[in-house]
């Protein structure tokens, strides 16, 4: 029963939200306008609506960068950059998705036809398998980002709380969410206008950041688990004596895997394409906000409430990045497996005209599908420790500076 997706609403064919790993994305995804089901225009004025929210935090965070830097105040623009970078950084995320929405459309359709092929053929098992692995990094990620970016915004309340429920004979002074200047508002005044503007702005930043890559993280399992498949089917066939000894038959089921392989270099070929340069620009910020919010601690030791914000600030950032570099490790480990798996079969009872196939699909699979950005880095494990020792690099070169 864990199988039968389908469900009963007079649609004749899968439709990718029928996946239980995928319907839990699609609330969030509608919420972005990102949802192949939506009309044009209605996406078009959901995600105009949400560039207001997040230039609601660029604009003013951008203004309180330039007046400190106008002003020499080094503490001051570390303290703004770590939120205008992650700022910017949804921004990326949902414009790359918006720009390449026919890319994501066809690896919907392409999930759908899988699944369902899988399915007719029992072999769904392997997929759902990964899948579900996947699923789980995902609402795990959800989960830590989102609670941290709540304990992040609940923390400004600290203090009028604290007046009301043990007042002073003072007003306690206000914390605000981060540093930003509105040029022609008192903070004081307008604390609570401000804080409900920073909050809003900073839930569509933290719920683009989430949906986005935990819809990456289901597509690469997805394209791993078509891999597993691959090498099942191999092992399957070439173990099946009344196959191999069958050029006819032997040379058309080793033809639908190679078929099978290629569709899921196809799938592989869309993803990479439709989120290289997205990568390139995420990694680089990344690293930038990492190295200035490790700064920003440091600045503010005496200052507990601010360091725990920015700790947890900071913890989100690493574990950002550590989210976009696994998934493409997730690939290569299985594009290796697909390759052991053809090498450890018993390809050598088939026939020589079906061994030279395996041998062709044997050589792709030497050639690891790794994501990259731009081309240039590729998203691996290995890369992620070397981008996590060139961060701590830069938070030392920042301190020294500023010293």
């Amino acid at each position: 029963m864990g199988y039968l997706v389908f469900q009963r609403n007079r649609r004749e064919h899968l439709d990718i939200f029928d996946i239980p790993h995928y319907k839990m994305l699609q609330k969030y995804l509608q919420f972005l306008g990102q949802d192949p089901h939506q009309r044009s225009e209605t996406r078009k004025i959901i995600l105009f609506v949400m560039m207001i929210a997040t230039a609601g935090i660029y604009i003013p965070t951008s203004i309180a960068i330039y007046v400190s830097f106008c002003d020499k105040d080094i503490d001051g623009v570390i303290e703004c950059l770590p939120h205008l970078i992650a700022t910017v950084t949804s921004i990326v995320k949902i414009l790359n998705m918006y720009i390449h929405r026919e890319n994501f459309k066809k690896m919907f359709d392409f999930v759908t036809k899988e699944w369902e092929q899988l399915k007719l053929n029992n072999e769904l098992y392997l997929l759902e398998e990964i899948m579900l692995q996947g699923s789980r990094i995902a609402q795990l990620y959800r989960h830590t980002l989102l609670s941290s970016v709540t304990l992040f915004m609940l923390t400004p309340l600290l203090y009028p709380i604290l007046d009301v429920v043990l007042p002073l004979n003072e007003t306690r002074p206000r914390m605000y969410m981060f540093k930003v200047n509105y040029l022609v508002f008192d903070d004081d005044e307008y604390f609570y206008y401000i804080y409900f503007q920073l909050a809003w702005g900073s839930t569509v930043v933290a719920v683009i950041v989430v949906t986005i890559d935990s819809l990456y993280i289901l597509m690469v399992h997805h394209i791993s688990g078509l891999l597993a498949v691959c090498g099942y089917q191999i092992q399957k066939v070439t173990g099946n004596r009344s196959v191999v000894t069958n050029e006819i038959n032997a040379h058309r089921q080793f033809r639908k895997c190679i078929i099978a392989h290629d569709k899921a270099i196809q799938f592989y070929n869309i993803l990479n394409e439709s989120s290289r340069s997205s990568y390139l620009i995420q990694v680089g910020l990344n690293m930038m906000g990492i190295s200035v919010t490790a700064v920003q601690i440091v600045v503010n030791l005496d200052k507990p409430e601010e360091v725990i914000r920015t700790a947890a600030f900071l913890g989100s950032e690493q574990f950002h990045l550590f989210v976009i570099s696994l998934p493409g490790q997730v690939l290569l480990d299985h594009c290796s497996a697909l390759s052991d798996n053809i090498y450890s079969s018993t390809w050598y009872n088939i026939p020589v005209k079906v061994q030279k196939m395996l041998h062709t699909m044997q050589i792709r699979s030497k050639k690891a599908c790794s994501l990259t950005a731009g081309g240039l880095y590729e998203m691996n494990m290995e890369n992620f420790g070397v981008t996590f020792k060139t961060c701590m690099s830069y938070f030392t070169m920042l301190m020294s500076l500023k010293e």
